[in-house]
């Protein structure tokens, strides 16, 4: 049996994600670029309610990155990203150069709520480019018109359950289940076919 430590991280895209130019491209210009971002580490933290604020104050400490006090909100320091999943919960990604896990789980006691590694779980992409909110319209019916950034929208795209961090303007991280990263490939692939779409390598 292989040493667990020895195992590399395999992404749930290998073999159906190809960088280069695909669509209407005019100018040499794209209207979505498209990004898979991996090796990250993802934790989500659920807070028991009597708790809440005690747990948002614990993760800052354990992070650098406070919870937005606001509902369907993200806060981001130093590459570390929390997002507002729901009540009292929250996801919390970065990239991998520490046990973000460990991080958290020695500030969020169990008095103060739970700590879950999602890390194996969710796949993200990073979409950018003038046509992005045209794309996110092709999958959900919130409006995206008004979507600034730092927003958490939890919604369904396409039949995706998706988290989507707006990051800027025309930038936005998009999570999804490890399971259905395939077919969601597939969904945004051929909705920004339309715009011109420019498939970066990996980050």
């Amino acid at each position: 049996m292989a040493d667990a430590t020895t195992l590399t991280r395999r992404s749930a895209l290998e073999g159906h994600y190809s960088a280069g130019d695909y669509g209407a491209i005019k100018d040499g210009t794209p209207g979505i670029t498209l990004q898979e971002r991996r090796a990250l580490a993802i934790v989500h933290v659920d807070a028991w309610d009597d708790k809440a604020a005690e747990c948002a104050a614990a993760i800052g400490t354990a992070c650098g990155a406070t919870p937005p006090a606001a509902n369907s909100k993200a806060s981001e320091a130093n590459g570390t990203a929390v997002l507002w999943v729901g009540p009292n919960r929250w996801l919390v990604s970065e990239k991998e150069n520490r046990d973000l896990h460990a991080a958290m789980t020695g500030k969020v006691t169990d008095e103060l709520g739970t700590v879950t590694d999602q890390g194996h779980s969710r796949v993200c992409w990073r979409i950018t480019g003038p046509r992005l909110r045209d794309l996110l319209i092709k999958g959900s019916t919130i409006d995206f018109d008004r979507m600034e950034a730092g927003d958490s929208i939890n919604t369904l795209m396409s039949h995706f359950a998706t988290t989507i961090h707006c990051r800027a303007e025309d930038s936005a991280d998009l999570y999804v289940a490890r399971s259905f990263a395939v077919d969601f490939q597939h969904f945004l692939h051929e909705a920004c076919l339309e715009f011109g779409l420019r498939i970066d390598e990996p980050a």
